[in-house]
Parts: C-alpha cells; structure tokens; sequence
C-alpha cells in the first residue's frame, strides 16, 4: 500500500511541476527556423503528428491529425485554417523556445498547442 502511494504522490508531483519558462518567438524566428522544415510534434494528447510550415503558405499534418490548410505569419507567432479543423476557421498561436532549444505553440487560451520535439 505505502508502494502505491508513493508512486501516486511522485505522479501527482510531475504533474504539477512547473512548466519551463520559455522565451517569445515572433516572425523572424519562425521563418528562420521553423518555415519549410517538417518537423515532429507531440499533440495535448500526448499523440505524435508531423507538421510542416511550408515556404509558400500551406500547411500539412500528419499522424494524430491529419489536415492541410493554409498559415500566415503574426506578431506573436503565427495563424492557421485548416480544411477541416476548426471548419476551416483561422486560429492564431503563440510560440516559445525553452533555454534547452525546445519549441512550444499555445492555443489563444493559453493551453499547449503542441510540443515541436524534432526536425525532419
């Protein structure tokens, strides 16, 4: 019993962790290193997909999701409409990069978007 709720207590406790600040990223960084790159991602529910921002303005995932649209740059990262998700209804995201390099995109609320975990 002691064994089960150890065990409970540190899940609990890596659940609560605080996430690692990350820095803003806006336009100029993205198209530096995100744009034209497929890249790996980890969706909220913990699924994988591939995404890529291409260079012309389209949009691909695959995987967890699967969808292609269209993708805009915005001062504070960048927009998508999808095809499908959303019925086609542009929703714009947030981007930062961890001190250890690792990219994270927010919904409008705040919520983790996805989790960019590798490049292609």
């Amino acid at each position: 019993m002691t064994r089960s709720w150890l065990a409970l207590t540190m899940t609990l406790l890596a659940a609560c962790a605080p996430l690692e600040l990350g820095t803003p990223v806006g336009p100029e960084e993205i198209k530096a290193d995100l744009v034209g790159k497929t890249r790996d991602v980890v969706l909220p529910n913990g699924r994988p997909a591939r995404e890529e921002l291409k260079k012309d303005g389209t949009v691909v995932i695959t995987g967890g999701l699967s969808d292609v649209g269209k993708w805009r740059y915005w001062d504070k990262g960048y927009c998508t409409a999808w095809l499908r998700m959303r019925h086609g209804e542009e929703r714009c995201f947030t981007v930062d990069r961890t001190a250890g390099g690792q990219y994270r995109i927010y919904k409008p609320t705040g919520d983790l978007s996805m989790t960019i975990k590798g490049f292609m």
